[in-house]
This record gives C-alpha cells, sequence and structure tokens, in this order.
C-alpha cells in the first residue's frame, strides 16, 4: 500500500508540475500577508499596463520608493514613480501584452526579495514588440503590518 500510495503522490506531483503553467504557481513567503500584496501588486501591474493607470502601479510603492531603470536612471519617490509611468504612457503608449512572472521571494527580516522576469508587448507601426527582463523588488514590512516596495530594479 505504501508503494502505490508514494506512486501516486509522485504522479500527482509531475501532472501539477507540468500541467500548470510556471506563471501560476506562486512562490510563498511563509508570510501570507507579503504574498497576497506581491500577488496583488503583479496582477493589478498586468492590467495597469494596458489600461493606462499609474497611480495603481504607484500605489504599492513606499513614499521614499526608488525604481532604478535598466540604465541606472533612478525616480525618486511614489510620486515620481507614478508620474514615469504616465509620461511612458504618454510617449509610447499602452501595452498590448504585459506578463509578470516571480521566480523567488525571501523574507529577510523586515525585507523581502522578490526576482522574476516580466515582459511588456507595445504595437508600433502594427507590429508586436515584446520587451523582456529581469527584475529584483524589495519589499518593505511597514510598522501597520503591510508589505510596500522600497526598491525596484529593471535588471538586463
Amino acid at each position: 500500500m505504501k508503494i502505490s500510495l508514494h506512486f501516486a503522490l509522485c504522479i500527482a506531483s509531475v501532472i501539477f508540475l507540468t500541467a500548470v503553467p510556471a506563471e501560476l504557481r506562486t512562490h510563498h513567503s511563509g508570510d501570507p500577508k507579503l504574498d497576497r500584496a506581491v500577488e496583488k501588486a503583479n496582477s493589478e501591474f498586468i492590467v495597469a499596463m494596458k489600461t493606462g493607470d499609474a497611480a495603481t502601479i504607484a500605489a504599492p510603492y513606499t513614499e521614499d520608493a526608488s525604481f532604478i531603470m535598466i540604465d541606472g536612471t533612478c525616480v525618486q519617490g511614489r510620486t515620481e514613480i507614478e508620474k514615469m509611468y504616465r509620461d511612458r504612457f504618454a510617449r509610447a503608449g499602452l501595452a498590448h501584452s504585459t506578463k509578470i512572472t516571480s521566480k523567488r521571494l525571501v523574507v529577510d527580516n523586515d525585507l523581502a526579495y522578490e526576482s522574476g522576469y516580466g515582459e511588456i508587448g507595445l504595437l508600433k507601426d502594427g507590429k508586436l514588440s515584446i520587451n523582456r527582463g529581469r527584475f529584483l523588488t524589495v519589499w518593505q514590512h511597514q510598522t501597520n503590518g503591510d508589505w510596500k516596495i522600497l526598491r525596484n530594479v529593471v535588471l538586463p
């Protein structure tokens, strides 16, 4: 009986790992509030990039957050991060497609480190252009128990 139960569990694991897309398999930190904050921010980002909602994108950032772009340019503060996204929408338009794949989420005291891959598709002259890259997001535990983004780094 033990062998068949073990075999069934192995088969179930293989089915889960192959049938469920990687982007739907969340990486849990052990802190349910952090997990919800990350999942909420990422899912709202996907929608907001397609609707041009810069305020929703900036909402999970701390007041003094920093956003570091791939070229090293640093945008300081939630208000400026929101403005950066508004300017981006005005310049490049709305995203046609957006994907966030959070690969790892590690907690270290009052900070958590989320890393993964992002993808934003834009229509240019009727052709889909997809920008892909890695990211590192540093989440900070707030005194009220919430988690907010302290640093967001776009990596090559």
